[in-house]
């Protein structure tokens, strides 16, 4: 009976069993037995399954019920119907997707090397912010290539051929790390000079979707010649 309420599969089985006892007699104490020395009776009683027959029936009925979750919100009917809702709540797992990335690298919230309580909420608000962006980029960058059906080639450190159509936010920032994107100023008497390492094809094409155009940095490597 423990078993089957463990396993939560009460009325589903019907089982049938038997009881067996094995009768065993042992001298009492140490040494070699004798006619006269006291004995004493030992019954192994074991249970032994005979049959179990399933009750199609209720385990139908109980297959009928898995998958289901109670939900309940406060929204009202007009702001949102039951399937934007259900649609709604399936999404959040693209929210906490994002949590290791807050609390680890490059963001890294923890631990927060400030004591004062104005200092902790501002850093956390900055970070915050910082992941806000960094999600917003992903989407836009995924949005962009599923519409267009393109790939992105060179994401990848050890497979520079490899191709993406969803790529996360840490990639694409691993992307302009290993450009290693550099701006120099030269000052030549009164001149002053600015160089900027121009951007790659690949670089181009993940500005392209957060609206952002390679021109600026265009004119400045044009205002170093």
């Amino acid at each position: 009976m423990q078993v089957l309420e463990q396993y939560d599969v009460k009325g589903l089985l019907q089982v049938s069993w038997q009881r067996e006892e094995t009768t065993v007699t042992r001298d009492v104490g140490r040494g070699r037995g004798s006619p006269t020395r006291p004995t004493r009776t030992e019954v192994r009683v074991r249970s032994v399954i005979t049959e179990v027959k399933r009750d199609h029936a209720a385990i139908a009925q109980k297959q009928h019920r898995l998958g289901w979750r109670v939900q309940g919100t406060c929204l009202p009917l007009e702001t949102m119907s039951l399937t934007g809702a259900v649609i709604h709540d399936r999404g959040g797992w693209s929210l906490e997707r994002g949590f290791p990335l807050f609390k680890d690298r490059p963001l890294g919230i923890s631990p927060l090397y400030v004591r004062c309580d104005d200092q902790i909420r501002g850093l956390t608000r900055l970070l915050t912010l910082g992941w806000r962006l960094l999600t917003l980029i992903e989407a836009q960058v995924r949005r962009q290539l599923e519409q267009t059906g393109e790939e992105l080639v060179g994401l990848y450190e050890g497979d520079p051929k490899r191709t993406m159509t969803r790529p996360t936010e840490v990639r694409l920032l691993k992307a302009f790390g290993r450009a290693e994107i550099t701006l120099t100023r030269v000052e030549w008497g009164q001149q002053h000079l600015w160089h900027l390492t121009p951007l790659s094809a690949l670089l181009e094409r993940v500005l392209a979707p957060l609206g952002l155009s390679a021109s600026v940095s265009q004119r400045l490597v044009e205002n170093s010649s």
